[in-house]
């Protein structure tokens, strides 16, 4: 007995989700919390558990160039290793290599910070 299978001409038109896409959808909702602080950081809670605004906490204008500058220099960096990462065996030893660095680089300025401090 002999089967003849067809293969099936419908097929799911579905999007496979694959982790590039939930890595730059999580990248996405970060970045987008990250640049609502911008206007939730006057907001504090008392003692009492009440929500108050204090215009100390205000961001001046040149702040917030600073803060706009640093979130989009990150999400850039994000987005582009993500994606990077994910082209070829070499975007992914580039990817590594990216990182390493960008870890000795946060401890030495950590440890550069921390020496300025106490001096």
């Amino acid at each position: 007995m002999r089967a003849n299978f067809k293969e099936s001409t419908k097929r799911s038109v579905k999007k496979e989700r694959t982790l590039q896409f939930t890595l730059n959808v999580i990248g996405i909702f970060m970045f987008m919390g990250i640049l609502i602080r911008w206007w939730t950081v006057p907001f504090a809670v008392s003692n009492d558990l009440r929500i108050y605004y204090n215009p100390d906490f205000q961001m001046k204008p040149s702040e917030c160039k600073e803060f706009l500058a640093f979130t989009l220099c990150a999400s850039s960096v994000y987005f582009m290793l993500i994606n990077v990462y994910f082209l070829s065996k070499t975007g992914r030893r580039l990817v590594c290599t990216v990182l390493v660095l960008l870890a000795v680089f946060n401890l030495y300025m950590m440890l550069t910070l921390l020496v300025a401090v106490t001096h």
